[in-house]
């Protein structure tokens, strides 16, 4: 679990609207269980884009030439068009974290909510698309620790 780790300040805060990574992380009570770890990761992937934003910042170039036109906006895509280039790198990053961190169903289980819920198209995409941004991520170096290999094998 270490590996997905990059601040130690959380605030748990039932009233907030959205999770958010920054300034402080910051989770909210709408989940629980696997969507939370889910989540947690997540907002915990920010902050490792923050350390490492001029390799981040490459691969986003790269995936703009895979996907010249990406969604921006709620439920489909981020607050802009370079957040939801982001979030292609920070939601790959996500499941392959759950991949290994949850029993096959229960990743199933987080991943068929996470493609209804928000970011539907870059959840979708991740997930379609899994070994060409592995691709990209690989080239820059972009990895959290052990990987499964593909989101979809069996434990």
């Amino acid at each position: 679990m270490k590996n997905y780790f990059f601040t130690d300040a959380v605030i748990i805060n039932e009233s907030a609207d959205n999770p958010h990574s920054h300034p402080v992380l910051t989770l909210n009570t709408r989940h629980s269980g696997d969507i939370l770890l889910s989540t947690f990761i997540h907002e915990q992937i920010h902050w490792y884009a923050v350390q490492h934003f001029p390799r981040m910042k490459d691969a986003v170039e790269e995936l703009k030439i895979i996907y010249p036109t990406v969604p921006v906006g709620y439920p489909n895509g981020a607050r802009d068009e370079f957040s939801t280039y982001l979030h292609i790198i920070i939601n790959w990053l996500e499941l392959d974290a759950i991949s290994v961190l949850l029993e096959k169903n229960e990743y199933e289980e987080v991943v068929d909510f996470l493609k209804k819920d928000h970011y539907r198209w870059i959840y979708n995409m991740v997930i379609s698309d899994y070994d060409v941004i592995k691709k990209v991520l690989d080239k820059y170096e972009i990895q959290l620790g052990k990987s499964k290999g593909g989101m979809e094998s069996d434990k």
